[in-house]
């Protein structure tokens, strides 16, 4: 398997977290669930094989080619691992894929959706030019290039945003009504404004964040299998926390708080989520 990441240049650094291009992937089990990780992704496709998606019972829910957004996302959920996959994934910061989109980022929250319904003729532009470039380098140029163009007069960041967005991500976690006092902006503006701009109220991004940095706290003792760690679900089974103690250190109430956002989030009891871990946090095959 052939994989790359790329961190853009400024001025698409402070919008765009990382582009990874990989081929050839060829995965052991038949579905990934996907937690909530915070983040707006577009997902090229560069083979001509429909992607599926499934319902939480394993039955198909519907399928993708070429390009799809995936919007900001309270809840897991299941696509297909598909051998000899060849993609680019678009991640945006927090708030970075307002600029590139033109509407309101909570149109697409809880989303899986064709790129070409969101952006229109846009999409077969960005595909074709990912599939004509040659190398690595050239196919991250191809997409820097693409987003400048599509950015076009809207590439400013809201101060506001991105001064919520970094506080939300206190190791024990922050109240919103203190963020508020903070930026001097009404709670309801401040909600709506996230919404415009990140896809889901403070809040419910809050808790978001909280859980990832669960999640990298769970998995930080676990080293890596080998080199292909990250492509093939090789790291090892991390050791079991004290999950009270943990809880605590994140601002939970108590255990049973933290167990509920791991239900949330992964459909899983925090013992669970540790058997199913394989090298990615966010990445859980399913056999």
């Amino acid at each position: 398997m052939i994989l790359h990441l790329h961190r853009c240049g400024p001025p698409l650094d402070r919008f765009v977290e990382l582009v990874t291009y990989y081929a050839d992937y060829q995965p052991t089990h038949r579905m990934e669930k996907l937690l909530p990780d915070g983040a707006v992704e577009i997902v090229i496709d560069l083979t001509d094989t429909p992607k599926r998606m499934f319902n939480h019972d394993l039955t198909e829910q519907r399928s993708f080619r070429n390009a799809w957004i995936s919007g900001m996302r309270r809840g897991w959920i299941l696509i297909e691992a598909a051998p000899g996959s060849s993609m680019v994934v678009i991640r945006f910061r927090p708030g970075g894929a307002y600029p590139f989109l033109g509407f309101s980022v909570d149109g697409i929250t809880d989303t899986v959706d064709p790129l070409d319904d969101v952006l229109g003729r846009a999409t077969a532009s960005l595909r074709d030019r990912v599939l004509s470039a040659e190398t690595h380098p050239d196919k991250m140029a191809a997409v820097e290039k693409w987003l400048l163009e599509r950015a076009t007069g809207r590439l400013e960041s809201h101060a506001a945003v991105e001064y919520v967005t970094q506080r939300l991500f206190a190791p024990a976690g922050i109240r919103i009504s203190d963020l508020v006092d903070e930026v001097g902006y009404s709670q309801r503006y401040l909600t709506g404004l996230f919404r415009r701009w990140v896809g889901l109220p403070p809040k419910h991004y809050g808790r978001i964040r909280r859980f990832q940095e669960v999640l990298r706290d769970v998995t930080r003792q676990t080293a890596p299998a080998g080199p292909d760690y990250g492509t093939d679900y090789r790291g090892g089974t991390p050791p079991e926390p004290d999950w009270a103690d943990l809880a605590l250190q994140h601002g939970y109430y108590d255990q049973s708080h933290l167990v509920r956002d791991f239900r949330d989030f992964s459909g899983l009891s925090p013992t669970g989520y540790v058997s199913a871990y394989r090298g990615l946090e966010n990445y859980l095959p399913v056999e």
